[in-house]
């Protein structure tokens, strides 16, 4: 079977909770709507795409642990497909807790890395990128993705990266990308200055074909050698802003697919990221198409 998207990258179990506000160190907060889920930049992503209607799959690495179990079933039930999940045994698979701040809907992150050994080049399906439409990387494993990248390269696959954060291998990746989104954490430590917008521009110059950056609730733009494009944030009750960007980049790939111009797949992208803040969770309040396109019908300002 042939997929519309191939995820390739990180995948954690997240344990969610609401606290009144964020306590100072020797304080205490109580912690309540606790919740637990899949979660992950590239596996979210694909979850996002699958609600969305493309078909998705994801290659990563996991152990046999209980998070493992959990990962898998929280992709399963999604209906991405797990064909090329490698499980690594006697390890620990990744898991973060994560307080969100009630009033506001930001939140604060406590990560436990993995204990499995990066995912290895010669563990990467030549034959799953090969013929799926688009790659989406996180870079977190930068000897597979730069194999899969070429891969999907040789294949005419269009390359999109997550840069989350600067880290090793993230600029080989741009010249890599036909479309590198980048969070304005990564703009701010790759160009001083604080300007996402010449950040975007030094990007396209290393190779990139479209370079996008997130700006959470300031919205997003992007640089091509083509257009200079800004959409602003929608406006909606943050419950919880977790996985915004990870939705944000399934639904931009969702309109890759559709062949949209990049201004219809930034407002759709925004959209879909903007409706998934109406719960706790980074998967929980994803929208499907329908809700999409009925948010959008009702022309919401941003």
């Amino acid at each position: 079977m042939n997929f519309d998207v191939v995820g390739l990258g990180q995948c954690c179990v997240d344990y969610l909770g609401v606290v009144g506000q964020y306590p100072d160190i020797n304080e205490k907060a109580e912690v309540r709507n606790l919740t637990v889920q899949g979660g992950g930049p590239v596996a979210t992503a694909m979850v996002t795409l699958a609600r969305l209607g493309a078909r998705a799959a994801f290659a990563g690495k996991i152990s046999d642990d209980h998070f493992g179990d959990l990962i898998k079933e929280s992709l399963t039930g999604e209906f991405v497909n797990i064909d090329n999940i490698i499980v690594e045994k006697g390890k620990r698979s990744q898991f973060a807790f994560i307080a969100i701040e009630k009033e506001t809907g930001k939140r604060t992150i406590f990560w436990s890395n993995a204990t499995v050994t990066p995912l290895r080049p010669d563990e990467v399906n030549k034959n799953l990128i090969s013929t799926t439409k688009v790659l989406l990387l996180d870079g977190l494993m930068k000897e597979a993705s730069m194999e899969a990248a070429k891969y999907a390269r040789d294949a005419g696959v269009a390359v999109v990266v997550d840069a989350g954060s600067m880290r090793e291998g993230s600029l080989e990746l741009v010249k890599m990308s036909d479309y590198f989104i980048a969070s304005e954490d990564f703009a701010r430590q790759y160009y001083t200055g604080n300007d996402p917008k010449a950040a975007a521009m030094d990007l396209l110059e290393l190779g990139a074909e479209t370079v996008i950056i997130t700006l959470g609730e300031k919205g997003s733009i992007s640089v091509s050698g083509k257009s200079y494009l800004y959409q602003p944030a929608f406006k909606v009750k943050a419950e919880d802003t977790t996985g915004c960007g990870d939705v944000f980049h399934g639904a931009f790939i969702f309109g890759i697919l559709q062949r949209w111009d990049l201004n219809k797949i930034m407002r759709f992208a925004s959209a879909t990221a903007a409706l998934k803040c109406r719960k706790i969770g980074g998967r929980t309040a994803i929208p499907d198409l329908r809700e999409v396109e009925e948010f959008l019908e009702e022309d919401n300002p941003a």
